[in-house]
Formats: C-alpha cells, structure tokens, sequence
C-alpha cells in the first residue's frame, strides 16, 4: 500500500504544490521551477531534507518524466521504427537477452605479427582485451 502514488496537496502547502506542479511542467528542473513558483533553491532544499512528503512528491514528479521519456523511446522504436533509437537503447533494455554495447578500443601499440588476434570480450557492459 505504500507504493501507491501521493496524492498532490496530501500533507504539502500551497506553495509546495505550486512548486511541484511548476517542477513537472518545466521537466523537472529546479531553477526554472524555483522561479515560477517564487522560491529560492535554498527553501527548495530545506523542503527537500524537511518534508519526507514533499520529497515523495519530488521523487514521483521524477519518475513521472522518465514515464515520459520511456513513452517517447518506445513512439520512435515501435510506431516510427528509428533505428538510431533503436541501436541506442536496446543494449540498455535488452541486455539480459545477450545484446551488450560494443566499446570502441583505442590500441597504443601495433602487432607484432599477422597471426597475433585481439579478442574483445563483452560482459555485461564491462570491456577486457586479451591479446594471444
């Protein structure tokens, strides 16, 4: 019961939730939503470690834009099939089924011979090299 969404207004005071309200319509940014609200970022803060309710709001007004910016990813990979998207963030979502991120390795040096190979071994987002 206590994952259930704050209900805005709950325990807060106006300014707070004007605060909050500015705070997710302006994309969660601070400053911009500190000055349409008409308050500094030190009274920001000082709610912030003050409130435990205020800081859910906060917490939820940031979880809400990444709701947001998942909808956009998913509009461009499913509906607009993009496939710089889809490149981009399919190693982040999928990487539990085997899709990695390719690092690009920068060698110092040269081989030595035409039979020496450079194996780059990928696992789970971590690059080693091993050269035989």
């Amino acid at each position: 019961m206590d994952n259930l969404p704050l209900v805005i207004g709950a325990g807060l005071t106006d300014s707070q939730i004007k605060f909050i309200n500015s705070y997710t319509t302006n994309y969660c940014n601070v400053s911009k939503a500190c000055i349409k609200a008409d308050i500094s970022r030190q009274t920001f803060y000082r709610w912030q470690s003050d409130s435990d309710k205020f800081a859910e709001a906060v917490e939820q007004a940031r979880e809400g834009l990444k709701d947001r910016w998942e909808d956009e990813i998913a509009k461009h990979v499913f509906e607009d099939r993009n496939p710089i998207v889809l490149n981009k963030f399919a190693p982040a979502v999928l990487k539990d089924r085997g899709y990695a991120d390719a690092k690009d390795i920068n060698l110092a040096g040269q081989l030595q011979n035409d039979n020496e190979v450079i194996v780059t071994i990928i696992d789970g987002g971590e690059v080693a090299d091993y050269e035989g």
